[in-house]
């Protein structure tokens, strides 16, 4: 399938991360937003960083190379996808049947749909550090996995891995980016405007972080299978 689409899409299927979107809108809300945010963005890309590396590491390793060089990440990647489908089916079914289930990328909190409230009430006192902590927790690792598994499927080494995974931080930290400058060039605008996106993302999270599962799901398994025949 090549790299770029592959990476693109996968980039914009993590950039599209309910969990991600409603908790950086909240690291805004904050009185230190400016500084939160960085914060968060310094996390999130260590944690992309580290899960893109040991994810390609792992299947580039002679384990995961036997054979031909590409049955065992094509197997990994259909592992990883069946259990993406699996858990996004599971949680589709949840939502439907009560819209106020958590979904499984929600903080450890009870109360509301996804816990906003007292995840708000936590993020009063938010630090840099803490909003770092945050973003190393909701950057969206099956994703990111699931594009260092592609990169290795192609056999990709060198520069062309620098260059793929450049291509999926810029795609997958496109969203945020654009919270961020929105914000920052627009502050006073940028609050409401963000608090109703906030909500709208709270309401819609449990259907899109489901989609976004399927459709991951269903390209690890088709990329997989394809590898093998």
């Amino acid at each position: 399938m090549g790299l770029i689409l592959p990476l693109l899409f996968l980039g914009l299927m993590a950039s599209l991360s309910p969990a991600t979107i409603v908790v950086f809108l909240l690291v805004l809300g904050t009185a230190k937003a400016r500084v939160n945010a960085v914060g968060f963005l310094f996390g999130w890309g260590l944690s992309l960083t580290i899960v893109f590396a040991a994810s390609y590491a792992l299947a580039a390793s002679g384990a995961a190379q036997r054979g031909d060089g590409r049955v065992g990440v094509s197997i990994i990647e259909i592992l990883l996808g069946g259990g993406l489908l699996m858990g996004s089916v599971r949680l589709r079914r949840r939502a439907t049947t009560d819209p106020t289930v958590p979904t499984a990328a929600e903080v450890s909190t009870s109360g509301d749909g996804w816990g906003t409230e007292r995840l708000t009430r936590h993020m009063d006192g938010l630090t840099p550090v803490g909003a770092a902590v945050v973003g190393v927790l909701k950057q969206p690792w099956a994703i990111t996995s699931a594009a260092a598994l592609v990169v290795a499927h192609n056999q990709a080494t060198g520069l062309l891995v620098a260059i793929a995974f450049a291509l999926f931080t810029l795609a997958s930290t496109a969203t945020v980016l654009l919270m961020f400058y929105y914000y920052a060039r627009y502050p006073g605008e940028a609050q409401a405007r963000l608090a109703a996106l906030r909500d709208r993302a709270v309401a819609a999270g449990p259907a899109m972080g489901a989609v976004v599962g399927i459709l991951v799901g269903g390209f690890l398994i088709i990329d997989g299978l394809l590898g093998l025949s």
